[in-house]
C-alpha cells in the first residue's frame, strides 16, 4: 500500500485554481470551524500565529476530516523542522522567506527520502505512514509531498528565476514582506509592489510552476488568477473574526441611548466661536455650519451641535453609549476657549 495520494498537488499540479484560507487563530476548534466553510485549502500558519507542531497537528487533522486540504506553514525552513512536520502526516508545506536557489535546493532534499535527499528515516514511529501500517510509505513518500516556497522580499525576487529551476512545487509570492523590503511597509496597495508581485506571478507561470498569494483585495485576488495563479488564499481567520466580532459589539451597543449633555456660554462673539471651531474640525469630521448653526460628527461617536445666539452659544455634546462624554466636553470648552482668548469663556454645563 502507498503513501496517500495528495489531491492538492494532483490539481496544483493540472493547473486548477484552489482558493484558501489564511488560519491563524491557533486553535483546533475554530479551525474546524473554518473547515466546514469548504475552501480548497486552508493554511495553519507556523510563522505568525502562536501555533507549534502539537497545536497544528490538532488543526491538520480536524481539516484533513472536511473537504478542504490543510497546508502548514513553517516559522522557518529547517531540515530538522521540515522532518517533524513531514513525520506528522503533513503532506503541504510552505517554506517562508526563501532568498536564493540553493536554499530552494536543500528546502527539496529536506522533503525526500535517500539517495535523491535528506529526509530522516523515521516513518515506523510517524503518523505519516499510519505508524507502520502503510509498508510502502518509504519508497511512495516522495511523490506525494507538496513543497511550496515563498519568496517575499528583492533578494527572492532577484533569485526568483534560480528557484524556479528546482524541483520545488510551487512559489508563493508575499507581498507585505515584499512592500516592507521595498520601503512600502504596511502598503501592499502601492503600485510598486503590485507591479513586483504581478511580475513575480507571470514569471512564476511561464516557468510551469504553480504561483500563490494571499491577498485581501477582490481586485488583486482577480489579477493574479486571470494570470494563471493557482492557489490563491483570499482572507484570514483572524481579520474575519475580529470584523465581525467588533460590528457585532457595535451594533449591540447601538441599542443603547447615546449620552448627552448641554450647556450654554454667554458671549458676544457666539457666531465666531461656532464658525472657528467647525472650520478647525472640518479636516477630520462631518462638518455643517452657517452663521447661527453648526454639527461636527467624528467616526467614533462623539458629536456636537451649536447654536449662536446674539449674547450665548449653546452647546449640545453627545457621545455613544460607551463613549467618554465628560472627556468629550472638556475636549469642545478647551477648543472654544482658545478661539475666545480675548475673554474669560465658560459653558455652563448644567442645561
Amino acid at each position: 500500500m502507498p503513501a496517500p495520494i495528495n489531491s492538492f498537488k494532483a490539481a496544483l499540479t493540472s493547473g486548477t485554481p484552489l482558493i484558501g484560507c489564511w488560519i491563524g487563530l491557533a486553535n483546533a476548534y475554530t479551525s474546524e470551524i473554518a473547515a466546514t466553510a469548504q475552501f480548497d485549502w486552508l493554511l495553519v500558519d507556523g510563522e505568525h500565529a502562536p501555533n507549534d507542531l502539537r497545536s497544528i497537528l490538532e488543526q491538520v487533522r480536524v481539516i484533513e476530516g472536511s473537504g478542504s486540504t490543510p497546508v502548514a506553514r513553517l516559522p522557518i525552513g529547517e531540515t530538522w523542522m521540515i522532518k517533524q512536520y513531514l513525520d506528522a502526516g503533513v503532506q503541504n508545506i510552505l517554506v517562508p522567506m526563501v532568498e536564493s536557489g540553493d536554499q530552494a535546493r536543500e528546502l527539496v532534499r529536506a522533503v525526500q527520502y535517500p539517495p535523491r535527499g535528506v529526509r530522516g528515516v523515521g516513518s515506523a514511529l510517524a503518523r505519516a505512514s499510519r505508524f507502520a501500517a502503510i509498508p510502502d510509505y518509504l519508497k511512495t513518500a516522495d511523490e506525494q509531498i507538496c513543497l511550496l516556497v515563498q519568496v517575499e522580499n528583492r533578494l527572492g525576487l532577484e533569485a526568483l528565476d534560480d528557484i524556479l529551476a528546482t524541483d520545488v512545487d510551487g512559489v508563493f509570492v508575499g507581498p507585505s514582506d515584499l512592500a516592507a523590503d521595498m520601503g512600502h511597509i504596511g502598503d501592499a496597495g502601492h503600485p510598486d509592489v503590485i507591479e513586483a508581485v504581478l511580475d513575480a506571478i507571470r514569471r512564476i507561470v511561464a516557468a510551469g510552476k504553480p504561483a500563490g498569494i494571499l491577498s485581501l483585495d477582490p481586485v488583486m485576488q482577480r489579477k493574479c488568477l486571470d494570470l494563471g495563479a493557482t492557489f490563491v488564499a483570499t482572507d484570514i481567520d483572524v481579520t474575519l473574526f475580529a470584523k465581525a466580532i467588533r460590528a457585532a459589539a457595535a451594533d449591540g451597543l447601538s441599542l443603547l441611548p447615546d449620552q448627552v449633555a448641554s450647556g450654554i456660554a454667554q458671549t458676544g462673539a457666539a457666531s465666531k466661536y461656532l464658525q472657528q471651531l467647525c472650520k478647525h474640525w472640518s479636516h477630520k469630521a462631518q462638518v455643517t455650519f452657517d452663521e447661527t448653526q453648526g454639527s461636527v460628527s467624528f467616526p467614533d461617536g462623539n458629536r456636537v451641535t451649536l447654536s449662536a445666539g446674539d449674547t450665548s452659544l449653546t452647546v449640545i455634546a453627545a457621545t455613544r453609549a460607551r463613549g467618554d462624554l465628560a472627556r468629550w466636553q472638556q475636549v469642545i470648552e478647551a477648543h472654544l476657549a482658545r478661539f475666545a482668548f480675548r475673554e474669560e469663556f465658560r459653558i455652563d454645563w448644567s442645561g
